[in-house]
């Protein structure tokens, strides 16, 4: 009798091991999106990532008009970022933003947080009004 109570206590140690070994480990991930500005429009203009990506945006000013042009959104407020790179950045009108002149190139790097849609804008002269806009979508963490 004493065999098998050891050998049922042997045996649920064992699942109780391999079940917490095998629940996936949820891990964050780095997504690079690739980001063209020009006159008035971003290409692409709509990112998705998941909460707790660490996700880099790359901006290419490639205007031929000579603009500068940049990302701006309330989204990025109270997000930490890092900017590499040929940019400026700062707060405007309730907006974080990172402006990078024609020709340049930057980028910035941040932990995401917060589900939802959030815009962004070129909010330098008439640039937003006529088109220059695009969208952030943070997903939970761990979707597709």
């Amino acid at each position: 009798m004493r065999a098998q109570h050891l050998l049922a206590a042997l045996l649920i140690a064992g699942i109780l091991i391999g079940l917490s070994t095998s629940a996936p480990a949820q891990t964050s991930t780095r997504k690079v999106f690739e980001v063209a500005m020009t006159s008035f429009k971003y290409e692409p203009n709509q990112l998705r990532f998941n909460e707790g990506d660490t996700v880099v945006i790359r901006l290419r000013n490639i205007d031929p008009f000579g603009r500068p042009h940049q990302v701006a959104s309330t989204y990025l407020l109270n997000i930490p970022l890092i900017v590499r790179g040929d940019a400026q950045q700062g707060i405007n009108e309730g907006r974080k933003f990172v402006t990078v002149e024609a020709g340049k190139q930057a980028e910035f790097e941040f932990v995401a947080q917060g589900r939802g849609s959030y815009a962004f804008i070129c909010a330098l002269f008439n640039h937003a009004i006529n088109g220059q806009t695009g969208m952030l979508f943070v997903q939970p963490a761990g979707s597709p």
